[in-house]
């Protein structure tokens, strides 16, 4: 069935009162199925490391602007050449089409095997290759995110970033590691001056927020598309760094959510399989449940089950989400593809669909770093078992993927439908960590809208009285009804 065809026939039946019946997108061409899912209001992302979201070619761009330099064996930008060495400006390296062309392979996945290389470890030793070219452009960056977003009718976003990262790890190895002692971990790590930490973090929201705003002209006449979309952040914790700098980085995520609106959670990243993630896994888990009180004071999203027996023995796949879930309090799970290996799997999913922790899934993500796809991938047997799912890019740069083509290849490689596809964005608001009541009463299910906007999801504006009040009450509801409206509007709109 083409698009035209779908689309007609919705919208007749909507004009005549008759039940609409899905697209089939599984019977779409390739072409036909990325258009479709190009356009498809898709909610938001929840997985979105924004350091690792734009594309190489650009971020060339900015380092020749920015004079950097780089290191022609290491295919790597650096902030300044040495004397001595194979290094070049990065304006000359742009201008050499072999080198600009080995330069975007070493910053991304898109050639299998570079440098003999597996896409787990090219994929994860890209980032200290490409950094110095974004480092000092945080605003550039979400400015670019913001857009891309928008361009694929999405307008909600809980972006992944460390701020004040340098000063947090400072911070951290003077205070020390107190021996496990968590209270007295916390107590030290204020006094050393989290406060400080804090106020320059808050700053730093400012200015990245200020520069996007002015990129994208956000306020004028002439402002882009990417100004509507709405930003929270997610702190990034990294688990591979010694114990007192992950846990500043969390005590600083508390603060962060608990002084400013826009963070709304935690996060915790970096290769789950390094040794140093290994050793302290646990560990790290009590950390999330202290500071944040199993997730009861601030919400929490991890990184968990991001593992296959290729790269962990079967002792490390078997307790990764149940520890996430049960001891930190985690409401949402980032990859959670071990899922089936843990012990008492099915119980554990269960309990996951019964409590409404949502897995966030990214495909290209895990079939480039862990060459896992098609039925393999447990994408299915989440969906079976009534466990919420939303798609997501994880680091669209790195794996040249757009939110778009995540949606496509659900239904390429996993045969989704298009209510799995719809399902996917509504959850993305459902289950974020924006402030306030949703506008559903059955997130994953959507049968059943709030009491104060019933019949009314998908109109323009809600009619005053309770569902205007609950809308001006909530983040969430608004977002929401954003969303249900461009939802209605894609599914009746004439092609």
């Amino acid at each position: 069935m083409g698009l035209r065809t779908w689309t007609a026939g919705l919208a007749l039946a909507l004009t005549c009162g008759t039940a609409q019946a899905a697209p089939d997108v599984g019977a779409m061409t390739g072409g036909e199925l990325i258009a479709f899912t190009k356009a498809m209001p898709k909610g938001g992302e929840l997985h979105n490391h924004i350091g690792a979201a734009v594309f190489p070619e650009t971020l060339l761009q900015w380092a020749a602007a920015d004079g950097l330099c780089v290191d022609v064996k290491a295919l790597a930008v650096r902030q300044a050449c040495p004397a001595t060495g194979d290094y070049r400006p990065a304006a000359a390296a742009m201008a050499d089409p072999e080198l600009r062309v080995a330069l975007i392979d070493s910053f991304t996945t898109r050639h299998p095997d570079f440098r003999d290389r597996s896409g787990h470890d090219q994929f994860f030793g890209s980032f200290g290759r490409f950094g110095a070219a974004n480092n000092l452009r945080s605003g550039d960056v979400l400015a670019a995110v913001m857009e891309s977003l928008a361009a694929q009718d999405t307008f909600y976003i809980e972006a992944m970033t460390t701020p004040q990262g340098a000063a947090a790890y400072g911070l951290g190895l003077k205070v020390g590691w107190k021996g496990g002692d968590l209270a007295a971990q916390q107590a030290a790590t204020k006094v050393a001056g989290l406060d400080k930490l804090l106020a320059a973090a808050i700053a730093e929201t400012d200015a990245t927020e200020a520069r996007a705003r002015e990129i994208l002209k956000c306020g004028t006449p002439q402002a882009a598309k990417g100004c509507q979309v709405t930003v929270r952040y997610l702190m990034q914790t990294i688990r591979v760094l010694p114990p007192e700098v992950t846990f500043v980085q969390l005590q600083l995520g508390v603060a962060l959510v608990a002084a400013d609106k826009r963070w709304v959670g935690l996060q915790m990243v970096a290769p789950e399989d390094d040794p140093a993630s290994i050793a302290n896994y646990r560990l790290h888990m009590r950390m999330v449940e202290a500071l944040t009180d199993r997730g009861r004071k601030v919400p929490v999203a991890l990184h968990a089950g991001e593992l296959t027996l290729k790269y962990a023995t079967p002792e490390d796949l078997r307790f990764h989400i149940a520890e996430a879930v049960r001891v930190a309090g985690a409401r949402r799970i980032g990859h959670g593809v071990d899922l089936p290996h843990e012990d008492g799997a099915e119980a554990l999913a269960a309990e996951m669909a019964a409590k409404g922790v949502l897995v966030e899934v990214n495909l290209t993500s895990n079939h480039v770093i862990l060459e896992l796809s098609g039925a393999e991938h447990p994408y299915g047997w989440l969906r079976q078992r009534g466990v919420p799912v939303s798609l997501s890019t994880d680091d669209a740069g790195i794996l040249r993927i757009d939110l778009s083509g995540e949606y496509a290849r659900a239904v390429r490689d996993q045969g989704a439908g298009y209510d799995d596809l719809k399902r996917s964005a509504r959850n993305a608001l459902a289950f974020s960590f924006l402030a306030g009541e949703g506008l559903w009463r059955d997130p994953n299910i959507y049968s059943r809208p709030a009491k104060a906007c019933a019949g009314q999801i998908g109109a323009a504006t809600p009619r005053p009285g309770p569902c205007a009040d609950l809308l001006a009450a909530s983040d969430k509801a608004r977002e929401q009804w954003r969303h249900e409206r461009l939802l209605k509007l894609f599914e009746t709109r004439p092609r």
